[in-house]
């Protein structure tokens, strides 16, 4: 795996990101952008399920972009509850788009706990990538998103033993949508996956092998 930091702008802020792509030259791969959990709770490009799923992603085949949001490790800015952070992942759903290597046209996005609010509250990211994935998302912002009415292919992974996210409710949440997601649980896993990323991994890179490449 070939890994390189970068940086990109957001609305005047300077953020930070790592690029990662298999070994050797692939040609033009399908890519993923990755937003990380609550920076207020520990949250940042290094997680643990941000990792796992970059990895295997990467093994896979794909190219990633995991960054910090704003006021995150080195990022420029101030952490604002998710107002500007939406902005955050266009920015990076837009570099990674554009970058050398990358197949603009096959490009998803997915977001852990508080990076997947920021996805599903974000009308233009549900435009502008191919695939989405929600790992572990608030089951308020999966009832109010405007995700509902779209046609974009979306996978949910939770386990069933989260209940900061009050995961039992997902199931019925999904039938308001237009399009309905697919949703996996895993059995024993709570909100932190700790132990159970090498379950979730996979099925993450599946989801995006079948709609990406």
């Amino acid at each position: 795996m070939r890994q390189s930091a970068i940086s990109f702008e957001s609305k005047g802020l300077t953020l930070e990101g790592v690029v990662a792509f298999p070994d050797g030259d692939a040609g033009s791969l399908p890519g993923v952008v990755i937003c990380h959990p609550h920076p207020l709770r520990g949250g940042n490009m290094d997680n643990n399920v941000v990792l796992s799923v970059a990895h295997a992603l990467v093994e896979a085949g794909f190219a990633t972009l995991r960054f910090n949001f704003r006021g995150v490790g080195n990022s420029e800015g101030e952490h604002t509850e998710g107002k500007m952070e939406s902005q955050d992942a266009l920015s990076a759903l837009k570099t990674f788009r554009s970058w050398p290597g990358v197949d603009g046209k096959k490009v998803g996005v997915a977001g852990y706990s508080f990076g997947s609010r920021v996805v599903l509250e974000t009308a233009g990211i549900h435009k502008t990538s191919k695939a989405i994935v929600l790992i572990s998302p608030p089951l308020q912002a999966v009832e109010s998103t405007p995700l509902k009415e779209g046609k974009r292919q979306v996978f949910i992974i939770a386990g069933d033993q989260d209940r900061l996210v009050q995961s039992e409710g997902l199931e019925p949440a999904l039938d308001g949508f237009s399009t309905r997601p697919e949703l996996h649980m895993v059995a024993g896993a709570d909100h932190f996956w700790g132990g159970f990323e090498d379950q979730m991994a996979p099925k993450v890179c599946r989801f995006f092998a079948e709609h990406l490449k």
